[in-house]
């Protein structure tokens, strides 16, 4: 898994031989620029997989993510709605999180929704690491959003 923050040049050999690339929107910019639409995150990913790697989740802060990957995969997880008041550190949890349901053996749509529990909670408290949810909170948190 590679999240490119901040972003920088990276050799082609490095995306080629990554599983998941995991920029968010302004990184993006920086790896594609010639392709984006801000306002198409299914373009924005397609020409970042065009790069090398296997697959790609875009994240979109406020609007979710986006995911597709070389075996045809190509779909959007809705943001969870939160009242935001630090985003300091949500890209971290969203990956820290992204790859831990990944290595317990989640399908990557239902890991990258419990990474963007992970990262909507974590935007509800102040700082980076006192703001990273317990697997028990984001648990919870998925349960509450389903009643």
């Amino acid at each position: 898994m590679l999240d490119p923050a901040p972003a920088g040049d990276l050799p082609p050999a490095i995306l080629r031989q990554t599983r998941w690339f995991t920029p968010n929107e302004t990184e993006a910019s920086f790896y594609a620029p010639g392709s984006l639409r801000v306002d198409s995150p299914p373009e924005v990913a397609e020409s970042l997989l065009s790069l090398g790697p296997e697959a790609v989740v875009l994240k979109l802060g406020a609007r979710g993510v986006y995911l597709v990957d070389r075996d045809g995969l190509a779909m959007q997880i809705d943001r969870f709605q939160v009242h935001a008041v630090d985003t300091t550190a949500a890209g971290d949890a969203f990956n820290g999180a992204f790859a831990a349901a990944l290595m317990l053996g989640n399908p990557p749509a239902e890991s990258a929704r419990f990474a963007a529990a992970a990262a909507a909670i974590s935007v509800t408290r102040p700082g980076a690491q006192p703001s990273m949810p317990t697997l028990s909170e984001v648990q919870e948190f998925l349960k509450a959003d389903q009643k």
